[in-house]
């Protein structure tokens, strides 16, 4: 084997873990979809079927994106905090998942919009406006009067400003030159004899 060059298609194991939680968050399928028994029908759902389909990248924007989701439900937002709701949508071309283009302002916004005949996307991320389907984000272990699941806008935090960026870089530098600061401190008070 040593000195052999490998041809052929390249194998990667790849292993994602993916918060069961993200099962909660539904796939709405489009009217020529709803009999379709290889539509994903949850977000857990969507990150497999990238995975088995090679699309890797996808499925972390999957798993990125509902781990971002799940992780702002988690710290309970008080309104107070700067978020973009509404309805979000996944995109089968790049695997985003979050508010479509213009978003905040689109028809199909409302979770009480009829969403069988509203158009999603397009994708904020890739700009696909076909392979794009609403998403309908549930409370797990709540019903309705009706027995449906309770269902909460998507929320994401707004993208950061180029001086916010500069800001967040400018943090990250200084806390990580402290940390060496700190490593280096500390290995030389272990090389000083007493």
């Amino acid at each position: 084997m040593a000195g052999q060059e490998m041809s052929g298609e390249v194998l990667r194991e790849v292993e994602l873990k993916i918060d069961i939680r993200s099962a909660s968050i539904l796939v709405v399928p489009k009217s020529d979809e709803v009999n379709d028994a290889n539509m994903p029908r949850n977000l857990h759902n969507a990150a497999e079927l990238f995975l088995r389909a090679g699309m890797i990248d996808a499925a972390e924007n999957v798993k990125k994106n509902a781990s971002e989701l799940l992780e702002l439900y988690a710290s309970d937002p008080d309104g107070k905090r700067n978020v973009k709701v509404g309805r979000g949508c996944v995109c089968w071309a790049c695997g985003y998942c979050g508010l479509p283009k213009d978003g905040e302002s689109k028809k199909g916004n409302s979770i009480t919009d009829d969403l069988y005949k509203i158009p999603p996307g397009p994708c904020s991320k890739c700009a696909e406006e076909e392979q794009v389907n609403w998403l309908k984000v549930t409370k797990p272990g709540t019903h309705d009067n009706k027995g449906k699941k309770e269902e909460l806008p998507w929320i994401e935090a707004p993208p950061l400003s180029e001086d916010e960026i500069k800001k967040k870089n400018v943090a990250l530098l200084a806390a990580k030159r402290k940390e060496v600061e700190n490593k280096v401190k500390l290995a030389l008070l272990e090389r000083t004899p007493e």
